[in-house]
């Protein structure tokens, strides 16, 4: 069994007097539920607490038999966290969309099997979840506006479930994107379609066919560069990521209802 792992706490609940149960989001992209023993600080020694959501922290576990479904962890000990968010509630709110739109994505991690390795793949919710609340808190000491972090965060988390819309050419009739300028995403089809091929009813009222070949501008730009390179790009109209949204639970076949953050959003 794998006892030594790292990883981003997605959520935490208190139990009992001064203990947590938190999910935490590992380098291989997986998740696990822990008992972290005294976790919520406080006794005698007045222990402060750093297990807050969105801070990567290293994980001792014991070790358990096959089958358990929440492991106790033996030591733990802060490798990064956050300060500015939290003192922001426009950046907390949406860290916290960030955590639980990652949970409800990600699967449970098997520690006990024999070749399972902690190790980040670059194309894990890991890597897109540490990007995004890196850059957030880069962001939040330089402007109070986070339109464009959450249209990047939704757009590669889009990538890495293997759902992106189709970016090259239209849906319906397969002519090439880039030589037309009016186009509507349609969720049914998995990307985007010129605007002349659809009847009345297959038309998106919440945008014109100008504002969908923009998103489809900003939805190239993510596609073809790195987190790192995106920060240029520093406001996108909230409606965008909010039509995102729409469009991954319907490919991952969820609800808007099943995530109580985004109210905190729009």
């Amino acid at each position: 069994m794998m006892t030594k792992v790292e990883g981003i706490i997605l959520s935490k609940t208190p139990y009992k007097d001064r203990h947590l149960v938190c999910r935490v989001l590992l380098r291989s992209g997986e998740k696990i539920s822990a008992i972290f023993y005294g976790g919520q600080g406080g006794g005698n020694k007045k222990k402060s607490s750093f297990l807050e959501l969105g801070h990567l922290v290293k994980v001792e576990l014991t070790r358990a038999k096959p089958g358990v479904s929440i492991f106790s962890v033996k030591e733990w000990s802060p490798s990064w966290h956050h300060k500015s968010i939290r003192e922001n509630h426009k950046a907390f709110y949406l860290l916290c969309a960030f955590l639980e739109i990652s949970d409800k994505l990600v699967v449970d991690a098997d520690l006990h099997e024999g070749h399972y390795q902690d190790l980040v793949d670059k194309d894990s919710m890991f890597k897109v979840l540490s990007n995004a609340i890196f850059y957030l808190e880069k962001n939040t000491l330089e402007r109070d506006q986070f339109s464009a972090d959450l249209f990047h965060f939704v757009s590669k988390t889009l990538i890495e479930q293997g759902v992106f819309p189709e970016r090259n050419n239209c849906v319906l009739s397969g002519a090439s994107l880039h030589e037309l300028s009016q186009l509507t995403l349609i969720d049914e089809h998995g990307g985007f379609a010129d605007t002349t091929c659809l009847n009345q009813d297959m038309r998106d009222g919440r945008f014109s066919a100008e504002e969908g070949k923009i998103m489809w501008n900003f939805l190239c730009q993510v596609a073809l560069k790195k987190y790192s390179e995106l920060q240029e790009t520093k406001e996108i109209p909230l409606s965008y990521s909010n039509r995102l949204l729409d469009y991954l639970c319907f490919q991952v076949q969820m609800s808007r209802n099943d995530f109580k953050t985004l109210s905190l959003l729009f």
